[in-house]
């Protein structure tokens, strides 16, 4: 009885499921869905380190029996279809474009390296 009741618990629980990052601490994070997650384990494309913000709403998956954070909401706006913008908290950012231009924080840099802004 108690086997059946674990299994019924566990597949009622969704996959995925979005919440908070209450607390990034030195590589802890911990966020909020229905319920608290500790320790989650951040996953995002090779290349790429991120530390999240509290507060910041993120996707929450099981995988290998834990919850990880697979993600944040994308704020693709004013991106052509091809781009890339990778932008900080304090609003820094890198912005490759479709053109072949880098705009670094708004200094153009164009496909051969010269800068065109002023």
């Amino acid at each position: 009885m108690w086997i059946s009741r674990q299994i019924v618990k566990e597949s009622s629980e969704p996959y995925a499921q979005t919440g908070k990052s209450t607390l990034n601490n030195n590589g802890s994070v911990e966020a909020v869905s229905s319920g608290v997650n500790r320790d989650l384990k951040l996953i995002s494309p090779y290349g790429y380190s991120f530390s999240l913000p509290a507060g910041t709403e993120l996707l929450l998956m099981k995988a290998d029996g834990s919850q990880i954070g697979a993600g944040v909401p994308a704020n693709n706006n004013n991106l052509k279809t091809g781009e890339i913008k990778i932008t900080a908290k304090s609003g820094a950012f890198i912005h490759l474009r479709d053109d072949g231009k880098i705009s670094l924080n708004g200094l153009m840099i164009n496909e051969n390296g010269v800068i065109e802004n002023d």
